[in-house]
C-alpha cells in the first residue's frame, strides 16, 4: 500500500492510494484488481463509505506489478476507544447497512481450512473442539445471501471524530451468509478485547437487523482461530495497543461454548 500525492497540470493536488500485488500474491493481481475495482465502483451508488476508484493496472503494465488506484479518505484505526458501547455500536449498525446494499458480487468461498482442524494441544477442553468440528460436518443452512464484506473487522475501518469515516479492503466482497461476516467480527473480538465484547455485538447485530446468525456459520468463522494466530497481529495493532496473547486460547473457547450452546 502506498500513500501518494498528485498534482495536476493546473497545481491541484490530490491525495490517493495505491495498491499492488507483489511477491507471492502477483499472480493473484489480473483476477483479484478488476474483482475489487468491480466492487469499489458498484459502492458509488450507495451510501457506504468506501474510496473511490481512480483507476486500474490488472496486469503491471504501469506500475510493474498488478494494482489499484483509489482515493484517500482521513481516518484512523480505532482500537482502544473511549466509549467501547458506542464503538460496537456502530460497528454493528455499519455491518447491517452493508448487508442491506445490493451489489453483484462473487460468491462467497470459505477460507477454513478443514484439513488443518484439530484439536489444540493448548486446550484443555478437547470436547469442545471436537463438538465444534461436527457441527461443520453437517451442511450449512439454506438461507438468502447478500452483500458481505468478506474481511469486516475493526483493522478495516476508519475513525472520525467518534464516528467511522470508512470501510476499506474490499477485495474479497462477495454474496453470501450475514453470518460469515458476523462470526468474523466475533473472532476478532474474541482474540483482541473478550467474549463478552463478542456475544455484545452479536446481540446489537441481531437486534439491528432483525435477522439470527445461524450457529453453523458462528461456529465456522470461530474455528478459523485453527492452526492458531501470531504475532502478525501485533504487527497489525502497531502502538495502537498491546495485544493480550496470554488468554487468547481462553477467550476464544469462552466464545466457542457459547455459540455451541446456542438454539
Amino acid at each position: 500500500m502506498h500513500a501518494l500525492a498528485v498534482v495536476e497540470t493546473n497545481g491541484r493536488h490530490h491525495r490517493c492510494v495505491l495498491r499492488r500485488w507483489v511477491d507471492r500474491l502477483a499472480d493473484e493481481g489480473p483476477a483479484l484488481v478488476p474483482r475489487e475495482a468491480h466492487i469499489l465502483e458498484s459502492l458509488e451508488r450507495t451510501d457506504i463509505p468506501a474510496p473511490r476508484l481512480l483507476g486500474l493496472d490488472p496486469r503491471g503494465e504501469e506500475c510493474e506489478s498488478p494494482a489499484l488506484l483509489m482515493s484517500y479518505l482521513d481516518g484512523h484505526v480505532q482500537l482502544t476507544p473511549r466509549d467501547r458501547d458506542e464503538w460496537v455500536n456502530q460497528i454493528a449498525s455499519m455491518l447491517v447497512r452493508i448487508h442491506h446494499t445490493d451489489i453483484e458480487a462473487p460468491v462467497a468461498e470459505s477460507w477454513l481450512n478443514r484439513e488443518r482442524l484439530v484439536v489444540p494441544e493448548w486446550s484443555r477442553h478437547p470436547d469442545l473442539w471436537r463438538e465444534a468440528f461436527s457441527v461443520i460436518e453437517e451442511n450449512p443452512p439454506v438461507a438468502p445471501n447478500c452483500f458481505i464484506h468478506h474481511d469486516y473487522q475493526q483493522f478495516n475501518l476508519l475513525w472520525r471524530r467518534g464516528t467511522i469515516s470508512s470501510v476499506v479492503d474490499w477485495v474479497w466482497g462477495s454474496l453470501g451468509s450475514p453470518g460469515i461476516d458476523a462470526s468474523h467480527v466475533r473472532l476478532n473480538f474474541s482474540v483482541l478485547y473478550s467474549s463478552e465484547l463478542a456475544q455484545q455485538f452479536l446481540n446489537l447485530y441481531e437486534s439491528m437487523s432483525g435477522t439470527k446468525v445461524e450457529r453453523w456459520w458462528d461456529v465456522e468463522g470461530l474455528l478459523k482461530y485453527l492452526p492458531g494466530w501470531g504475532g502478525f497481529l501485533q504487527q497489525q495493532a502497531g502502538r495502537r495497543m498491546t495485544v493480550d496473547f496470554e488468554k487468547m486460547h481462553e477467550r476464544v473457547e469462552t466464545t466457542l461454548r457459547a455459540a455451541l450452546r446456542r438454539d
